[in-house]
C-alpha cells in the first residue's frame, strides 16, 4: 500500500470567517487532482493545510505510508514537494547550485548528472551556470519547478505553478505532469489547463466542496459547466 491522505471533516476559521467548511476527501497514489474555485475559494488554504504549513481549526488529516499512520511532521514533510508563487531558492546560488542544495537537505543522491536531467526537463540546462537573482522570472519558476523534482516526492502540492511562463514553457509543463507519474495536487484557475493535465476534480465554492469529480465519468463539456459553477462566487454563504 503506497501514499494515502484522508481528510476528515476538515474546517479552517480565521476568528469568525470560514476559509473551508467539513472537507472529507482521500487522496491517493495515482490521484492527479486539479482543484478550482474563485478567488478566495479556500483552495490555497487547503493545500497549505495538506503541506503541514497551518493546522485545521477542526477536523483530521491523516497521513499513511504502507498502511501505517504518520505521525512525525518531518518525516510527512519529506514525502511532500510544495510549489507556490515564490521560488524558494537561493538568489546567490546558480541553477545547479540550488539543486544540489535542495538535495543535500533531503538527503538525496546529488550526482550532478541526474540534476542536470532536472535542469534538461526544465528547459534550463544551458542557464544552469547562471546566478539566480539574475533570472528572468519565468526563468526561476523552470527552476522552481526542478527543485521539487528533485526529492522525488509521494506528493506534490502545486499552487497555480505556471504563472510567469511563456508560451513554451506552459506546454512543455502541462505535457509533463499530464504524462509523468507523480501524484499531485494543482490550484487554478485556468479551466482547459485543469481538464487537459487531471484524472480527478475538487471545485470549491466559498469554502465548500462542491463537486468532487472523476475524468472517466465527465464530457468536456459538463467539467465546464460544473468548473464554472465554483469561478462564481455567490451571494449567500
Amino acid at each position: 500500500m503506497s501514499f494515502r491522505i484522508n481528510l476528515d471533516q476538515v474546517v479552517k476559521k480565521f476568528d469568525s470567517f470560514f476559509a473551508l467548511r467539513s472537507f472529507s476527501e482521500v487522496v491517493k497514489k495515482g490521484d492527479r487532482i486539479s482543484i478550482l474555485g474563485h478567488n478566495g475559494a479556500g483552495k490555497s488554504t487547503l493545500l497549505n493545510m495538506i503541506a503541514t504549513l497551518t493546522r485545521p481549526s477542526s477536523g483530521n488529516i491523516d497521513y499513511e505510508q504502507h498502511g501505517a499512520r504518520l505521525n512525525d511532521k518531518v518525516q510527512i514533510r519529506s514525502l511532500l514537494s510544495y510549489l507556490g508563487h515564490e521560488p524558494m531558492l537561493y538568489p546567490d546560488l546558480t541553477g545547479l547550485e540550488n539543486l544540489r542544495f535542495v538535495a543535500r537537505l533531503n538527503g538525496q543522491p546529488h550526482d550532478d548528472a541526474c540534476l542536470l536531467e532536472h535542469l534538461e526537463t526544465v528547459g534550463m540546462q544551458k542557464a544552469r551556470n547562471r546566478l539566480l537573482r539574475t533570472c528572468s522570472r519565468g526563468m526561476q519558476q523552470r527552476l522552481s519547478i526542478a527543485r521539487v523534482l528533485v526529492s522525488r516526492p509521494q506528493l506534490l502540492l502545486l499552487d497555480e505553478p505556471f504563472s510567469g511562463l511563456d508560451s513554451e514553457g506552459l506546454a512543455r509543463f502541462s505535457k509533463f505532469f499530464s504524462d509523468s507519474d507523480f501524484s499531485w495536487l494543482l490550484v487554478t484557475h485556468d479551466m482547459e489547463q485543469a481538464w487537459s493535465m487531471a484524472n480527478r476534480f475538487w471545485i470549491l465554492k466559498r469554502g465548500k466542496l462542491i463537486h468532487s469529480l472523476d475524468r472517466a465519468d465527465l464530457s468536456h463539456a459538463n467539467f465546464l459547466e460544473l468548473a464554472r459553477e465554483g469561478t462564481m462566487a455567490g451571494v449567500d454563504q
